[in-house]
């Protein structure tokens, strides 16, 4: 086996129990924002600001999908079902959260663009 799959990206240590735990309820809460977020803005830049960084964020959620869903053809069987239960479902929570975000502030910015009657 190659110690390639087992490196670790530079300054990347691993989290302790209580990070990590933290990390993975936060990264499924469903109406979780992000810091600095406010949905209440009257900002039409804030809410341009928002757009990109949900954008960005889901392109990369999704590129991580496609990654994924590329390496489960090759895994074995213990190996691919460890993923499906766990990180993959993660991964797609994540990402369906993201997308809500995102849909979030295009129709702020949609509402924002709109005359006052």
């Amino acid at each position: 086996m190659s110690n390639e799959s087992n490196e670790r990206p530079s300054g990347s240590d691993p989290p302790d129990e209580d990070e990590a735990t933290d990390a993975a309820l936060d990264a499924v809460e469903p109406d979780r924002l992000l810091p600095g977020e406010d949905e209440r803005t009257p900002h039409m830049d804030d809410a341009l600001h928002w757009m990109k960084v949900y954008s960005e964020l889901l392109d990369f959620k999704r590129r991580l999908l496609v990654v994924t869903d590329e390496r489960l053809v090759a895994m074995g069987d213990a190996a691919r079902a460890e993923v499906e239960d766990t990180d993959l479902k993660v991964l797609k929570a994540e990402a369906d959260r993201l997308e809500r975000r995102f849909d979030f502030w295009t129709a702020r910015a949609a509402a924002m663009r709109e005359p006052s009657s």
